[in-house]
């Protein structure tokens, strides 16, 4: 039986250029960028998680974008690390996607953990993440 987490992601940090090493915001309409987020989590997760994204914009406010995360923090009481694979897309102001945990990423209480979850973030506003996980022994 998987346990349901909820909570906030704020963000702490992003850097986001073109594959031609632009700053992003310098290159209008089409392109495709990579970026580095940093973000802290809280509500069931609390911790902080490091993204990296890659990511093709179809204009200016609508993009596609993948990516893995390292979190690291406490999780159902118990911690550790763990990665997140992510699949989403921001379009008008709005990101919204989905993750998953990688098989195997779990490290110190985290081991065994499985989940996956969502996550949907207004820009100027904190994003609000969903988990359902389960770790197993």
């Amino acid at each position: 039986m998987s346990t349901h987490a909820a909570g906030t992601i704020t963000m702490k940090s992003w850097e986001e250029t073109t594959w031609e090493g632009k700053a992003h915001q310098e290159v209008s309409g089409a392109k495709r960028t990579t970026g580095t987020m940093v973000g802290e989590y809280h509500g069931e997760l609390e911790g902080t998680g490091e993204t990296r994204f890659v990511m093709t914009y179809i204009s200016d406010t609508d993009c596609y974008s993948v990516g893995y995360e390292v979190v690291s923090g406490v999780l159902g009481g118990k911690s550790g690390t763990f990665v997140l694979q992510h699949v989403g897309r921001f379009r008008d102001g709005t990101v919204s996607g989905g993750f998953t945990v990688v098989p195997e990423s779990g490290t110190e209480g985290l081991v065994g953990l499985s989940g996956s979850g969502g996550i949907v973030w207004a820009e100027g506003e904190a994003g609000k993440y969903t988990l359902d996980y389960v770790i197993s022994e």
